[in-house]
């Protein structure tokens, strides 16, 4: 709730009534004048304002007037004058009207955060034995199939094709070394069509074909 009470107005006040807050007021006289400015949030920025009643700004006083001595002109010397008056005032009023929240720690487009990370990891791990397509990442990352090619290599310094072969890999060095599996079964399960083409990556990536690996081991 903002602020309440019974004061007498006078020229330059100036009341502040943040988006969302209702401002009743009850005025005796016969004649009231005032200007009501609209800032849209998306234009003030990060502050919040603050309500005030009474608050007196002579800057923003005689901005004001500056705006309404020309308001019913309309050539471009006047508009371009309202544009300028009018976003000086919004700078002041940010300024000295409202606070600043702290900034909310986002995660920047085209970059995977650390939950983008694991998710993207847990996928490619339970793709071990399968297929796993660019479009389902990316899907999983909210981005686009180039933008998450892009971030995934920002992330991990490499590819997802070869991030998902350097897993495959060492699943199959696991099951060489500690199973009695053979070669053609641990080739399907590290998702390997052929068992040729299998031990033929497998030499390439490691040095050696699974077979003289599992001998050394």
């Amino acid at each position: 709730m903002g602020p309440t009470g019974r004061a007498l107005p006078k020229v330059g006040d100036i009341w502040v009534v943040p988006a969302g807050d209702e401002c009743t007021a009850l005025v005796c006289g016969d004649t009231v004048e005032y200007c009501e400015i609209t800032i849209p949030d998306h234009v003030l920025g990060a502050p919040t304002l603050v309500p005030r009643i009474k608050h007196r700004n002579s800057l923003i006083h005689q901005m004001v007037e500056h705006i309404y001595a020309i308001a019913d002109r309309d050539d471009t010397a006047a508009r371009l004058l309202t544009d300028s008056v009018g976003e000086t005032l919004r700078l002041v009023i940010a300024k000295t009207c409202a606070v600043h929240r702290p900034p909310r720690v986002e995660r920047r487009p085209g970059t995977l955060d650390a939950a983008g990370r694991s998710k993207v990891i847990e996928l490619l791990k339970d793709g071990i034995d399968s297929t796993v397509s660019l479009e389902t990442l990316a899907h999983q990352a909210n981005m686009s199939v180039p933008v998450f090619i892009t971030a995934f290599r920002a992330a991990f310094h490499t590819t997802p094709y070869q991030y998902l072969l350097d897993l495959r890999f060492e699943r199959a060095k696991h099951l060489l070394r500690y199973t009695s599996r053979t070669i053609t079964e641990i080739s399907t399960l590290v998702g390997f069509s052929r068992p040729s083409h299998f031990s033929s990556a497998f030499r390439r990536r490691v040095g050696v074909s699974p077979k003289e690996y599992r001998d050394r081991t």
